[in-house]
Parts: C-alpha cells; sequence; structure tokens
C-alpha cells in the first residue's frame, strides 16, 4: 500500500488562482489557501480570529482548469490532497519552510454560501441515440432539456459521422462505375444494330 501525508484545508482563498505550463506542457493552478482560526479569548469570553496560516496548494491537469475557472481571491474553499513539507533559503539566505499540497479535489465551503455546479458532459453519443439520452445529460447538470450552454454543445465537425460520410462515398464511387459500365454497353449494342430509341434501365443511386 502507498504511504502518504493526506490533509483536508477548510479556509479561503487568499489569492487570485494562477494557471500556468510546466516545461513538459502540463498545466498547473497555483492556489494560495489561508486558513484563520477562530479562539476564544477566556478572559472575555468572545470569539476572535487567530493567528492566519498559509499553505500553497497545486492544481494539476483538469482540475487546474476547473479550478482557474471556478474559484477566486476571497472564496470559502475547501481542499484534499497530499502534503509535504520542504525546507529552503530565501533570497536573503533566511531559512524558509514551505507547506504544499497537491490537491485531489477542491470546491466551495457551501456552509458559507451557495455556489452553481456545472457538470463537464462527456462527448460521447448516448447510448440509444434518441432524445432520452439528451434529456439524461440535461438531468445531470440540473437544466432542463435544450437548455445547454452554447459551449456544452457539440460543434458542427462532432455532429458528423465520419464513417457514413465514407460509407456514403464509396456507394457513389460503384454507382458511377455501373454507370459507365452502361453506358459503354448501350453504345456497343446500337453500333451492333440495335434501335437508336432504345431506352437504358435507370440506375438508382445509392442512400
Amino acid at each position: 500500500m502507498s504511504q502518504g501525508a493526506y490533509v483536508t484545508l477548510v479556509g479561503y482563498v487568499a489569492q487570485e488562482p494562477n494557471l500556468r505550463s510546466t516545461t513538459t506542457g502540463k498545466a498547473v493552478t497555483d492556489l494560495r489557501v489561508g486558513v484563520t482560526p477562530r479562539v476564544r479569548d477566556y478572559q472575555t469570553g468572545e470569539w476572535r480570529d487567530g493567528q492566519a496560516s498559509y499553505f500553497s496548494v497545486s492544481c494539476w491537469e483538469r482540475l487546474a482548469h476547473h479550478v482557474r475557472a471556478s474559484m477566486h481571491k476571497g472564496d470559502p474553499v475547501l481542499v484534499k490532497g497530499k502534503f509535504q513539507t520542504r525546507t529552503y533559503e530565501d533570497k536573503d539566505g533566511n531559512p524558509r519552510t514551505e507547506t504544499r499540497i497537491t490537491a485531489d479535489t477542491v470546491g466551495h465551503d457551501l456552509s458559507r454560501g451557495v455556489a452553481n455546479y456545472m457538470r463537464n458532459r462527456s462527448r460521447q453519443p448516448a447510448q440509444d441515440g434518441g432524445q432520452a439520452g439528451l434529456a439524461g445529460q440535461a438531468g445531470e447538470a440540473g437544466q432542463a432539456p435544450g437548455s445547454q450552454d452554447a459551449e456544452q454543445r457539440p460543434g458542427p465537425d462532432e455532429m458528423l459521422d465520419e464513417d457514413a460520410i465514407e460509407r456514403f462515398g464509396l456507394d457513389l464511387d460503384d454507382a458511377d462505375v455501373a454507370a459507365r459500365a452502361l453506358a459503354e454497353e448501350q453504345e456497343n449494342d446500337d453500333e451492333d444494330g440495335d434501335p437508336a430509341g432504345a431506352a437504358a434501365p435507370p440506375v438508382a443511386a445509392p442512400f
């Protein structure tokens, strides 16, 4: 079994998320999360904010794009992931310790507000190919059928059946070859003395 240290953070987004690319072309969003505990002053009996701690969170690939599009400075946030601590020296030579978390899951803390959710729909066609599949996809997103955003709808290229187009082209080629063969046969019959008015049977184009 793999080992690792896992943590769940409950805090707020301390600064705007930054989306960047690594040298290998992978997308990563750097998320800065602040955590301010509530402590009770036993002399007055009142609650107050304690000392804030800040954590660097790395979100990779698909999660990186989702976090960049969804999270903004000040948002209440929940983060679950694996963390590690490293020690380094800053530009002034002072020792620094950084705790960085590689996120598995990031989301809004709904105990402190309301958020709108949009599911990423699969671009694969429904198995039955009918309206039931479209209705099911819309229901998963909490929307009525036909109300999907334009960005989520398949484009013209995605709606084309490439295999069907190729088969149709092959059928047209076969029909063209058959028509030319029939015309040559009729021409040979005319040269052999067949009546000029003999009509060739119609060729049905395949569909």
